[in-house]
């Protein structure tokens, strides 16, 4: 599997990262420790997680802290955290401000028992606040030594920009990585209040710059929510949301054509799905929540198929 160097990250980082969901909250695996060890066997050794990725129970951050301890592999492994989002007991009340950065990176690192983050993101945003006064916070925090770089979730394009400029222009760190929503299927209705998405259209500019820049981007819901998986049924109330999200004509335009080239190269749907998000003209790394060790497999399978240009475009095609 190919890997690449983000900006200050001390490894390569695989094109396909291991997602958080198996192990927080009601999609919890039975046995986390396990599930990390086949996926590190498959040679993924970059692993996201979140402050408030968790439950009564414990977290993520705990519990791929104790697995890192427990199998001694700290320097084999790349651990992404973020934070700055908003929490309980006000899920609506904005977090992303200066003083929450050290907070927030502490508390990771306490939890993870680890003393560095070696990429960290500012989970939302408050565009209320002023870029430089963010830039500055998390800086600070490259400065000590607890976080190694640092990037963005679910930012405005023209935040973005902002603190890139500033960053350079004041001899702060610059943000190394960006994690919008970026798939195959343009997202048609938020599933979460304040994220953003590179799909569609609208945000082809958007694209164009991170093609110029060659900027990182870390996808997030690869597969669009289960969307693209091919145990997809819009009339099943488990996949509502999805519908929400991504059930437009053109989507499953988009889908039909990826589950026909996936059989033309003797893949599946998710392959193509993920092979398409890594053909991109842009650094792009997928984020996919494997649940089993044949997951992690086939996502590694993935990473190595190659797309052409002509594959690329059609695939994006609606009609």
């Amino acid at each position: 599997m190919d890997k690449r160097m983000i900006n200050g990250v001390p490894l390569p980082v695989p094109s396909v990262i291991q997602g958080a969901t198996p192990l927080f909250g009601q999609t919890l695996v039975e046995e986390p420790h396990r599930l990390l060890d086949d996926v590190f066997s498959t040679s993924i050794n970059a692993f996201d997680s979140g402050l408030t990725y968790a439950d009564e129970n414990g977290s993520c951050d705990e519990r791929l802290g104790q697995w890192v301890a427990s199998r001694g592999v700290r320097e084999e492994i790349t651990i992404i955290g973020k934070g700055c989002h908003p929490g309980p007991p006000d899920w609506s009340a904005s977090r992303a401000q200066p003083e929450n950065v050290s907070k927030d990176v502490s508390v990771s690192c306490d939890r993870m028992a680890v003393d560095q983050i070696d990429l960290w993101l500012f989970h939302r945003d408050d565009e209320s606040v002023p870029v430089p006064e963010l830039v500055d916070a998390v800086s600070l925090e490259v400065t000590k030594g607890t976080i190694c770089a640092w990037g963005v979730s679910n930012w405005s394009f023209t935040r973005l920009e902002e603190a890139m400029n500033y960053a350079q222009e004041n001899d702060r760190t610059p943000p190394s990585a960006t994690s919008p929503h970026f798939s195959l299927v343009d997202q048609i209705d938020a599933p979460w209040p304040g994220v953003t998405t590179i799909t569609g259209d609208n945000h082809s500019d958007e694209r164009d710059w991170f093609t110029q820049t060659q900027l990182p981007v870390l996808a997030w819901s690869s597969l669009a929510s289960g969307f693209l998986t091919s145990s997809y049924d819009p009339n099943l109330s488990t996949f509502s949301e999805t519908v929400r999200c991504y059930g437009s004509t053109e989507n499953m335009n988009r889908r039909d054509r990826a589950i026909s080239l996936a059989a033309e190269k003797g893949c599946d749907l998710e392959q193509i799905s993920v092979a398409y998000i890594l053909a991109a003209p842009f650094p792009t790394f997928a984020t996919c929540a494997a649940r089993t060790h044949l997951e992690a497999v086939k996502n590694v399978e993935a990473s190595e198929i190659a797309l052409t240009s002509d594959e690329y475009f059609w695939l994006q095609e609606s009609q």
